[in-house]
């Protein structure tokens, strides 16, 4: 049930056709325009490429994560949840269904971009290179996924539509997305580090540089996820109480 629930969704996702600008179209089109006009130089010992490569991956990606799960809204307000209460479907496996979508509708996002960087701005890297940062980069979105989730178990649908792109767009200009945090005064940089959007970019770039993976990205996406996670399990408990 759990498997077929999953398909579903995810082709669901799919056949919307915004979903698919916002998430797979325009990363690709930002990045190569973005290419063209910074593409020259390193940041922090990472080409400059291969930087914007990451960024924007982890637009794409982190958008179709996030909105994969604020679908719920729209669910919540059909009454396609409280159907889904009289199937064998357990909570625990449609929250986890949910977070699964959200991670496989993500995985295009990634492709594209880096498929992009390699054969149309000719990013060189090394084959355990492109692994690493692809695979980290997409196993760093799982609180993205949570979050996207928690905005549609808190939102109506109509609020849902403001909530996550103010959400996204937030995450993104102060996490280091579009802009460097080597750019930003340092109150900013400082609190970029508070952000899962900011450690998101970090493992994505980590195999890239000289530094090395980054370990406090760990920690702090772990406990993104941890606390999103239990204002999801509550705000679940709260909405199968109402039904």
């Amino acid at each position: 049930m759990t498997t077929r629930y999953l398909m579903l969704e995810a082709r669901r996702a799919y056949r919307n056709k915004r979903f698919l600008i916002f998430t797979l179209a325009m990363p690709v089109v930002l990045f190569l325009v973005y290419v063209q006009m910074y593409g020259k130089g390193h940041i922090n010992g990472v080409d400059v490429r291969a930087y914007l490569m990451v960024s924007m991956a982890a637009f794409g990606s982190m958008s179709a994560a996030m909105s994969a799960g604020s679908r719920i809204a729209l669910e919540r307000q059909s009454g396609w949840n409280r159907q889904l209460r009289l199937t064998p479907l357990k909570p625990l496996s449609y929250l986890v269904a949910k977070a699964a979508v959200a991670m496989l509708v993500a995985v295009p996002s990634v492709v594209l971009v880096y498929g992009a960087g390699g054969l149309a701005a000719h990013v060189r890297l090394a084959p355990q290179e492109w692994a690493m940062s692809a695979v980290g980069l997409w196993l760093a979105l799982i609180p993205f996924a949570v979050i996207g989730i928690v905005i549609g178990y808190v939102a109506s649908p109509d609020s849902a539509q403001a909530i996550y792109p103010a959400t996204f767009m937030v995450l993104s200009l102060f996490g280091g997305i579009f802009i460097p945090v080597e750019a930003m005064p340092r109150l900013m940089a400082n609190l970029a580090q508070l952000l899962p959007s900011y450690w998101l970019g970090i493992i994505g770039r980590s195999p890239l540089g000289l530094s090395g993976f980054e370990w406090q990205a760990v920690p702090v996406l772990l406990a993104w996820t941890a606390v999103l996670t239990l204002i999801v399990v509550r705000r679940y408990r709260v909405d199968t109480a109402r039904a």
